[in-house]
């Protein structure tokens, strides 16, 4: 079980890695594209400034479900780090479900309703309705869940092995 889990969240970590670098690579052409036409050719790309916003916002929230996944999210250790054996276990199992409570109600519900509630909106330059922008909010969610549910079933198996 353990190295499923492990295989489901290398899996993982490669995906949002590889989508998060992709959109990094794409923000930054745009970012030089900015300062080439404002400054080289003295007329300003309107496109590539709205753009980079939206990306920058896909990558950030990639970048935080990351986080969550390889545990280098923001987090304050300080009662967690004076505990041992089962309170800490306790406390870590709180935290989990937490986080899961708090991915699915602001991020999966929140995010889904917002992304809903905007599709008929549209950028004003780029003309993209803003729910797709919105819309990484929920997958998010889901990432973050399914992170938090791996984290959980690994520290079950190897509590199983240790007693073993």
């Amino acid at each position: 079980m353990l190295l499923t889990v492990k295989n489901v969240k290398t899996f993982l970590n490669r995906l949002i890695m590889t989508v998060a670098s992709m959109l990094t690579v794409v923000l930054v052409c745009c970012a030089l594209w900015q300062i080439l036409s404002r400054y080289v050719l003295g007329s300003p790309s309107i496109i590539t400034e709205e753009l980079s916003r939206f990306l920058l916002i896909w990558a950030a929230m990639l970048g935080a479900a990351y986080a969550f996944g390889s545990k280098e999210q923001l987090a304050i250790v300080f009662l967690k780090s004076k505990l041992s054996g089962l309170k800490k276990k306790l406390v870590e199992i709180f935290i989990d479900v937490t986080i899961i409570m708090f991915a699915g109600s602001v991020l999966i519900k929140g995010g889904y309703n917002l992304a809903s509630q905007t599709l008929s909106q549209t950028s004003p330059i780029l003309g993209i309705p803003m729910g797709y922008v919105y819309a990484i909010l929920p997958v998010t969610g889901v990432l973050i869940i399914i992170y938090q549910l791996l984290s959980l079933a690994e520290r079950r198996g190897q509590n199983e092995s240790s007693e073993q």
